[in-house]
């Protein structure tokens, strides 16, 4: 009997292992989109910066016009204040060109700040790739090696799935079929019960007789609380 027992202990702990990388399969998909994620997240952050630099160039471009257009205004109404023929025309020139030196100050005062965050900008850009480069590798290596257990353990499964099969057929007729009945009802079958006296399956406790019985190796047990097979592990 104490060789059953161990074969029994066999499969639990293979049943085990088998459910364990069953999970861990599951959710690689998860961990690898998680990581994909993380690595488009780096990138969008530095294709946003040197986005914004290229921004910063193109509105500067676009301020040098508007500060050339402007002088052209201006120029062209200091040549019709020599023509004006009333007060009130050479007032509102006058105006005009005061509004038109106000909004050239408030242009510069714009590339001004402009230019400062494009300096800000280059000199930071550097460090950003440099940092999105080891993160991006990084992260990839981490994708190549949940690969590489993913493949691995879809091997293992299988050796561990056809061993698994293999010792449930060198059990016994009568304990085989005992097994594959609590085995179909319950995920948990085999329980292992140390000297707490505790059932691992439903947590009740057992009698101090079951366990004496337990420690023996020479009976085939079942819980009396949930069905499950029991058998002593110190």
């Amino acid at each position: 009997m104490e060789e059953v027992l161990e074969r029994l202990v066999k499969i639990k702990d293979l049943d085990e292992e088998i459910k364990k990388n069953e999970l861990f399969l599951k959710n690689i998909p998860e961990k690898i989109n998680a990581l994909k994620k993380e690595i488009d997240r780096k990138n969008n952050q530095l294709n946003q910066t040197k986005n914004r630099l290229a921004e910063i160039k193109k509105s500067y471009k676009l301020k040098e016009g508007d500060i050339a257009e402007n002088e052209t205004k201006v120029n062209k109404l200091n040549q019709q204040i020599h023509t004006v023929k009333t007060n009130e025309e050479y007032r509102a020139i006058l105006k005009e060109i005061d509004f038109l030196k106000n909004t050239r100050i408030s242009i510069e005062e714009e590339m001004i700040n402009l230019l400062e965050e494009e300096e800000k900008i280059k000199n930071t850009i550097g460090n950003l790739e440099k940092e999105t480069k080891e993160f991006v590798e990084k992260k990839s290596r981490e994708i190549q090696e949940l690969e590489a257990q993913k493949s691995q353990i879809i091997a293992d499964q299988d050796k561990k799935k056809f061993m698994f099969q293999d010792e449930i057929k060198k059990l016994p007729d009568d304990i085989r079929k005992i097994y594959e009945r609590i085995k179909k009802a319950r995920e948990k079958a085999i329980c292992i019960v140390t000297d707490e006296g505790i059932c691992t399956g439903c947590y009740t406790n057992i009698t101090p007789q079951t366990l004496n019985e337990l420690k023996k190796k020479n009976r085939f047990v079942l819980c009396d609380s949930c069905g499950r097979i029991l058998i002593y592990g110190s």
